[in-house]
C-alpha cells in the first residue's frame, strides 16, 4: 500500500531560533571585516598593498555560508513520502522506513519529567535557544535524531531496523501514528 506524501507540522515556530542564528552569525562576519580593515589600514610601512580581492572575498564567503545555514535551519521539518518518515534537521536529513517504526510505539513525553530521554551529547546538529536539531545521544545512551522546539509534548518513537530513537516536536502526533499503523 503506497502512502501519500504528507508534511507533518511542527508544534512550535522556527522563526525564533532562525532570528537567534541570524544575530549570532553577524559576530564572525563583523570580526572578519574588522580584522581585514585593521590589517589593510595599519599594515607595515613599505609593505605590499592589501590584496583587495581577498579582502572583499573573505567576508562575502563567510556571509554566503551563513545564509545557506540559515535557510537550511528555516526549512527543518518532518514529512512522510514514499513509505518513509523524512526528518530534515537543518544540518542533514534522516530517512526511516515506516515499516521499521514500531507499531503503536509513538508516545508523547515531557522531557522535563522523563530526564532519561533528554538529548545529552550532540554528535552532529544545531543547538539554539528554542531549537535542538540533529543527531544526539540521549541520557539513557540511545542514539537519536531530534527536532525539538520545546521540551513538552514531544513525540518519542523508535526504529527497529537501525536502533535509532526519534524525538520530534509534532503538532499532531496522532497523524504519524495513523500512518505507521497503516504500513
Amino acid at each position: 500500500m503506497e502512502i501519500e506524501s504528507r508534511s507533518l507540522p511542527l508544534n512550535g515556530d522556527l522563526s525564533r531560533p532562525v532570528r537567534w542564528l541570524a544575530v549570532l552569525s553577524l559576530l564572525p562576519l563583523a570580526i572578519a571585516i574588522g580584522v581585514l580593515a585593521y590589517v589593510t589600514t595599519h599594515g607595515k610601512p613599505g609593505a605590499a598593498p592589501a590584496p583587495w580581492p581577498l579582502v572583499i572575498a573573505i567576508p562575502l564567503l563567510i556571509g554566503a555560508v551563513q545564509v545557506v545555514f540559515l535557510r537550511s535551519i528555516a526549512r527543518a521539518g518532518v514529512s512522510v513520502a514514499e513509505g518513509e518518515l523524512i526528518v530534515r534537521t537543518g544540518v542533514g536529513t534522516q530517512r526511516i522506513a515506516l515499516a521499521n517504526l514500531r507499531a503503536h510505539g509513538l508516545r508523547r513525553v515531557d522531557l522535563d519529567a522523563e530526564r532519561t530521554l533528554r538529548p545529552w551529547l550532540r554528535t552532529r546538529g544545531a543547538g539554539l535557544p528554542g531549537l535542538q536539531s540533529g543527531w544526539f545521544r540521549l541520557k539513557n545512551g540511545e542514539r537519536a535524531v531530534c527536532l525539538l522546539i520545546g521540551r513538552q509534548h514531544v513525540s518519542y518513537l523508535r526504529s527497529d531496523a537501525d536502533n535509532l530513537s526519534l524525538l520530534l516536536s509534532l503538532r499532531d502526533p496522532e497523524a504519524l501514528a495513523a500512518l505507521i499503523a497503516r504500513r
